[in-house]
């Protein structure tokens, strides 16, 4: 019985060794740094400092100039993620912004009401964020800035039950940053 309680002491003792820390040196550590040039370097820290900064603008500043003549909102149908003629002008204005000021970016959200599995409604929320960014591009917009994301249900913008709240949360969104 005394052999089982060292046997197991030695395999705990060994596996904490095997998992306590990578080495500091050696072949594997720091090859990425080491094959950047300087200039790739500096330019990953002017990135990194950029998206810093973009967390600290408020919302002011983030929206400022953005055509908000209308919510940035597209409303979809029940399982539809066509864009309606409603929207057409709306999004115009906004690939016209986006164009004359090339340095911002947007990213299309995507929602999807509560009916439906999170799978399902992952893929319809892509959809409906991808027929969004199709029509920018489609009016010059760079494909460099814009990036798509799918909620699905799990973001809605009004809880609860019915074709009201529904219609509600079909949706594709336009948030603007830097």
């Amino acid at each position: 019985m005394r052999w089982i309680y060292l046997l197991t002491a030695g395999v705990l003792a060994a596996t904490l060794t095997a998992c306590s820390s990578a080495p500091k040196d050696g072949p594997g550590v720091g090859e990425d740094a080491a094959a950047m040039t300087e200039e790739e370097l500096e330019r990953a820290r002017a990135e990194a400092a950029a998206l810093r900064d973009a967390d600290r603008l408020s919302e002011v500043e983030l929206y400022a100039g953005a055509p908000m003549s209308r919510e940035p909102i597209v409303y979809f149908g029940f399982d539809e993620y066509t864009v309606d003629e409603q929207y057409r002008d709306m999004l115009r204005e906004h690939a016209a912004f986006l164009m004359e000021n090339r340095d911002r970016r947007v990213v299309i959200e995507g929602h999807t009401d509560n009916r439906g599995s999170r799978e399902y409604n992952i893929g319809l929320g892509e959809r409906r964020a991808n027929a969004v960014r199709d029509i920018l591009l489609s009016h010059g917009v760079s494909s460099t800035q814009i990036d798509t994301v799918s909620y699905g249900k799990e973001r809605p913008a009004v809880e609860g039950y019915g074709e009201d709240v529904w219609s509600m949360n079909r949706r594709a969104v336009i948030v603007y940053g830097r």
